[in-house]
């Protein structure tokens, strides 16, 4: 007996690839002398191989093969074809895939060494191949509205032979299709959908990701820029590419036309009581629930008799009692549009409010899928009731001018305060200014205002009727040791009267200084140098100088040095006032000067005991410097000064002679 397990057959064949089948053939021979009876063939499959079918009877327990039993006459040969797979998830090199098989019958076989065959193992290289396809599909039933959300399920189904390692697929959606979320995983970037990847997608099987998605609320189109596909890939080849990609996909069930919730709430803009005559707010709120943009939005209101149209920031209208807003070109869905409408109670009215509850009606060129809430909720006058007649007092302050004060400059304040009414007088109408500690209080026009702390108070002597206004000029000026921008010096101006005032956000009125802040600071520093006394000196002789800075304002001066460069003949000795000197140059200071004060320095000087002159040359300057800006540098420099008197005495000498005995 021999075996030969179809080597020659397994080179001939492709290269094989995870996943596909090949046949293996085993041939027994009875190389004699006798019959040979129940001839079986056995082949045992590696772990990576395993039977598929046999044409020829052959069968398979786990991975042994067998074959037979047949009986063989001498010289006589028999073969035996076998269908086998090479698993889809197989890896290796074919190194591992190498096996034998082994022939035997019931005869004594003389020659049992060539029972079996030298290892055969398929050829490589054993490069994966995955077939994947894809399908895209709308989830539900559909149809969609433009705003709704809905599922697209992508399945990516894996045909082998092989399994797909990383397999994934991705979805391009269009510009009114926007990603929403996934709960299997996938995510965007942009347009692009991206799910997985499946570490191993096995051949043969399938897996499929849900994408939620949005239509654009603002869609219009009919759907057909809307259909769109799914690409799987995986890192394996793929025999046929041509299934990669899904066939266009539409939303689920169609399209439907838009479709817009629109609501609307109107109420008084605050909860505080008016009087007839007086004028108030109403706000009108339309909401959009969606799905879709609404487009040519419009709210309408009747007034009830009581109640007439003023007017509208936002552009409303009035024909008669019916005052309409819009239209609004578009609303997009979860946004929400505000009217204002101003109004008034008519000055004869005296009711109490009940009575001019009223109604606005918003509607659209869109479809509205709930009508019942086009109407709001019946709204009343603020705080749901209409007070007595009442003066309404508001105030205006505003600085005069535009140009920044400079600190230690005045300024004017104009206040303005006027009676809106509607029907009442106002009665010991009161202005109360509280400065910040950095203003001081000058004066007021008209007279008569007084201070008391940092409140300015200008109470009016008589009623101040309807329609009537008041103007007060105050008169303040910035501390002349301000060092900030301005900025903190905001403040406030408030009017009170023995009336009940039906609105309180008019009588208090803010204003910045003039330009919106202050100006740079600005002290304008003189210098004045003399001598402390008038008597002559002479020759070797000291004598004091003073020099004086002073700010002329307006501001203070910060860090003001004097410097005064003595001439040859002079020489430093000493100040008192903290002078110091180095060489010929003395310098004085720093110090703080306050808007209009001075600051003295004295220091001594020695005439040199040479000097033989009159005292002509000797004159000298001094120069004051500061650290705020001075507007008139021309007067920094003192006049020359001399020495006192302006002259020097004759040289005096007290000789002293001594004489001894040699």
């Amino acid at each position: 007996m021999s075996l030969w397990p179809a080597a020659p057959a397994v080179a001939a064949l492709p290269a094989v690839a995870p996943g596909e089948t090949f046949t293996y053939t085993l041939s027994s021979r009875n190389a004699g002398p006798s019959v040979a009876r129940n001839v079986m063939v056995h082949d045992t499959l590696p772990a990576g191989i395993t039977f598929v079918s046999s044409d020829d009877g052959c069968t398979a327990v786990g991975q042994k093969v067998s074959c037979g039993p047949v009986d063989l006459a001498v010289g006589v040969t028999k073969s035996w074809s076998i269908l086998v797979r090479l698993s889809p998830s197989y890896e290796g090199d074919g190194s591992d895939l190498g096996n034998v098989a082994s022939t035997n019958s019931d005869a004594n076989d003389p020659a049992q060494a060539n029972n079996t065959n030298p290892p055969v193992r398929p050829d490589g290289p054993f490069d994966r191949k995955s077939d994947l396809s894809t399908t895209k599909t709308g989830v539900g039933t559909g149809p969609v509205v433009a705003g709704q959300q809905f599922e697209y399920l992508i399945t990516t189904k894996n045909s082998g032979p092989s399994d797909a390692p990383n397999a994934m697929a991705t979805d391009k959606l269009p510009a009114a299709i926007s990603f929403v979320s996934s709960a299997d995983g996938c995510t965007a970037t942009g347009q692009t959908v991206t799910c997985g990847p499946v570490k191993t997608l096995a051949a043969g099987s399938s897996t499929s990701w849900k994408i939620k998605v949005q239509l654009a609320s603002s869609y219009r189109g009919d759907g057909t820029d809307l259909k769109n596909t799914a690409t799987s890939k995986s890192d394996a080849a793929d025999p046929d590419p041509s299934n990669n990609t899904s066939k266009p996909a539409d939303p689920p069930g169609g399209l439907s036309g838009p479709e817009a919730d629109l609501s609307v709430v109107k109420k008084a803009a605050t909860d505080t009581p008016v009087a007839p005559g007086e004028t108030f707010d109403y706000r009108i709120t339309t909401t959009n629930r969606g799905p879709s943009d609404a487009t040519v939005v419009t709210a309408t209101d009747k007034l009830p008799a009581m109640l007439g149209f003023v007017s509208s920031p936002d552009g409303c209208t009035a024909a008669g009692a019916t005052v309409t807003c819009g239209p609004q070109p578009s609303l997009g869905a979860g946004d929400s549009l505000t009217w204002t409408i101003k109004v008034k109670i008519a000055p004869g009215y005296r009711g109490d409010g009940s009575d001019i509850l009223n109604t606005a009606t918003v509607g659209s060129a869109t479809k509205d899928p709930v009508p019942a809430n086009n109407t709001s909720a019946a709204a009343g006058p603020p705080g749901a009731k209409v007070n007595p007649p009442t003066a309404d007092l508001g105030i205006t302050k505003k600085a005069v001018g535009t140009t920044p004060p400079t600190p230690g400059a005045t300024f004017d304040y104009l206040i303005t305060i006027v009676n809106n009414g509607p029907s009442a007088d106002a009665y010991n109408v009161t202005l109360a200014d509280k400065l910040p500690v950095e203003l001081r209080y000058v004066s007021s026009t008209p007279a008569g205002c007084t201070e008391t702390g940092s409140v300015v108070s200008c109470t009016r002597s008589t009623p101040l009727k309807v329609g009537e206004s008041e103007q007060y000029v105050l008169t303040v000026r910035l501390d002349a040791a301000y060092r900030g921008d301005g900025k903190n010096l905001k403040n406030s101006a408030k009017v009170t009267a023995d009336n009940i005032d039906p609105r309180t956000d008019n009588d208090t009125s803010t204003a910045d200084l003039p330009g919106g802040g202050a100006g740079t600071p600005s002290a304008d520093v003189s210098t004045a140098k003399e001598t402390v006394t008038t008597t002559p000196v002479a020759p070797g002789e000291t004598f004091q100088y003073a020099v004086t800075a002073t700010d002329n304002g307006p501001s203070d001066a910060l860090n003001v040095v004097l410097r005064d460069t003595l001439p040859a003949q002079l020489a430093f000795v000493s100040s008192d006032d903290g002078c110091t000197a180095v060489g010929k140059a003395v310098t004085c200071g720093p110090a703080a000067i306050a808007s209009g004060t001075s600051h003295r320095w004295v220091f001594t000087v020695q005439l040199d005991p040479a000097y033989v002159g009159n005292g002509s040359d000797i004159r000298n300057i001094a120069t004051a410097t500061s650290d705020t800006q001075d507007p008139n540098p021309d007067n920094n420099t003192s006049n020359p000064a001399g020495p006192p008197g302006n002259l020097v005495k004759t040289p005096e000498a007290d000789l002293v002679i001594d004489k001894k005995p040699s």
